[in-house]
């Protein structure tokens, strides 16, 4: 059953006072609270059917906030605040203002502010820079997020396509009828986590050896500081192949030894096959100086086994050296992403990309249908025809049916993301859209 804007309104009522404990940022700024039935009947129905508009022939793309402009100081702008600038008088808040407003409002960098008017209804009282640290967020990096206050806040992204969100916190994202929840956001889940467990554990191998083999203090690091590495790196691999917007796909093995497995398969025939050296360690090699770095840097004489998190690693923006690995991690996923903009997959694991221009081959008659999950886990399904997908995905869902090993991530054209893994003795599929990133490190 589809679902459409008035059906999303007793969704995000009940889901807006659920997760007021769960929100991340400024907690000083007081919350705008959430108008009417009616009105954020006639807010989100706004918003829908300017999705579906074109302004000089682009999709009209924007962000739109519900909060008075007294919440934004106007001495502040980017990279740390907002610069809010108000019109001289208010205009009015329909679909045809929002068209018009769109050119001026890069999807990345600003938005459109409203306020409700106790006579006049919703009215659009100005612009806001927030500048791109935002995406930070989705998009991967070490700086200082800049939340949004606690508000109530649409981004319109595409025909059909609207992200409800509180701040920077999802409540859940329409796509063409289909609501994605956050909460199933499977790069949360325990079996993804426990797939690249090894690689994991090789890293924090590395990294004892070498606390051991240096003479000054160097911290330790756990899991959650490389699962975040790993995370940054993806995100960023993604969101460079949505912006290209030629789409494409990316096999993921996460063992090693896969060299031979790619040569011999009968069911990947990789086009350009990268040679096995130094070079295609890259990758690795980069997360490690990352971790050496961070521990280097934060080592303690007096407390020799501290162990640092992420959030310590941000914290070292003022670090020269830092920005010089942001820069190499960042050129590193642009130089994959561009991988996929050769027609086939590229293929990658854990130490980096082997190769690109992969065909899928073999018979694609053994799978008629896959398992859409609705939960991180996977435990929670409906059945599917592949008939119904382009060939893009039916190839990844047939390899994901002979590799039981191999993870498969899909990004349409249109931006879309889904990730295809064999589990529980089916080709299970999740989708996604880069804002679930938003809010979740």
């Amino acid at each position: 059953m589809h679902v459409y804007p008035t059906d999303l309104v007793s969704l995000v009522n009940e889901r807006w006072e659920s997760m007021a404990d769960a929100i991340t940022g400024t907690t000083d700024i007081p919350v705008t609270p959430l108008p009417a039935t009616t009105a954020l009947e006639q807010l989100i129905s706004t918003c829908y059917q300017v999705s579906m508009m074109r302004e000089e022939g682009r999709p009209v793309t924007l962000r739109l906030i519900l909060a008075p402009p007294s919440v934004f100081p106007a001495s502040q702008g980017p990279p740390k605040g907002f610069h809010r600038l108000l019109f001289s008088s208010s205009r009015p808040f329909n679909e045809y203002e929002l068209r018009r407003l769109s050119p001026a409002v890069d999807f990345e960098r600003s938005l459109i502010g409203i306020e409700q008017h106790p006579e006049k209804g919703f009215q659009i009282w100005g612009l806001i820079n927030s500048g791109r640290r935002w995406l930070q967020l989705e998009r991967g990096g070490n700086k200082k997020t800049n939340f949004l206050p606690d508000a109530f806040v649409v981004h319109v992204t595409g025909p059909g396509v609207l992200t409800i969100c509180r701040g920077l916190k999802i409540i859940v994202t329409l796509n063409s009828g289909t609501l994605l929840d956050s909460s199933a956001n499977v790069f949360q889940s325990k079996w993804l986590a426990k797939l690249f467990e090894p690689v994991r554990q090789n890293f924090l191998d590395i990294h004892e050896l070498f606390r051991a083999s240096v003479l000054y203090p160097v911290a330790r690091v756990g899991d959650e500081f490389i699962e975040n590495l790993q995370f940054q790196l993806l995100k960023r691999i993604i969101s460079v192949t949505r912006t290209n917007r030629h789409g494409g796909t990316f096999l993921v093995f996460p063992s090693d030894g896969l060299d031979e497995l790619v040569k011999e398969s009968s069911h990947i025939l990789l086009k350009y096959h990268f040679q096995h050296d130094e070079a295609i360690r890259r990758q690795q090699q980069l997360m490690i100086r990352t971790i050496r770095l961070a521990t280097t840097v934060l080592g303690d004489i007096n407390d020799p086994d501290k162990v640092i998190t992420w959030q310590d690693y941000v914290g070292l923006r003022h670090e020269s050296s830092v920005y010089d690995l942001e820069e190499s991690l960042y050129e590193h996923a642009q130089f994959v992403a561009s991988l996929a903009s050769v027609d086939g997959a590229v293929v990658t694991s854990n130490r980096g990309p082997l190769g690109f221009g992969g065909m899928i081959v073999g018979s694609l008659d053994k799978l008629t249908e896959v398992a859409k999950a609705s939960d991180t886990e996977g435990k929670i399904v409906t059945l599917a025809k592949i008939e119904g997908y382009g060939s893009r995905h039916r190839s990844a869902y047939h390899l994901c049916n002979a590799l039981h090993d191999v993870l498969a991530i899909v990004i349409s054209q249109d931006g879309n993301v889904q990730l295809a893994k064999w589990r529980n003795g089916i080709v299970t599929c999740w989708d996604l859209t880069s804002q679930m990133f938003i809010g979740e490190n």
